[in-house]
């Protein structure tokens, strides 16, 4: 069995990512219950990747980017 370790570079990338989204999400006017709701996500999951405690997938940031009405490359602009 294999544990991914992420390096300090990486937890810092999933942190900027996650930052930027709850950003937008509450500069769009969204919570996270609405975006979880359009999406069929859990809050909690949601919480974890815009505090940079979850990987995400492209979809995923997809179908936030969506939810929220912004484009998914919002989230990679610091």
């Amino acid at each position: 069995m294999s544990f991914l370790i992420m390096t300090d570079a990486e937890k810092e990338f999933l942190y900027r990512v996650g930052r930027n989204i709850a950003k937008l999400r509450k500069k769009q006017g969204y919570s996270q219950l609405d975006v979880c709701a359009k999406i069929q996500m859990e809050k909690s999951n949601l919480s974890s990747i815009e505090n940079g405690r979850q990987n995400f997938t492209a979809l995923t940031l997809k179908k936030i980017a969506d939810a929220i009405e912004v484009d998914v490359r919002e989230f990679f602009i610091s």
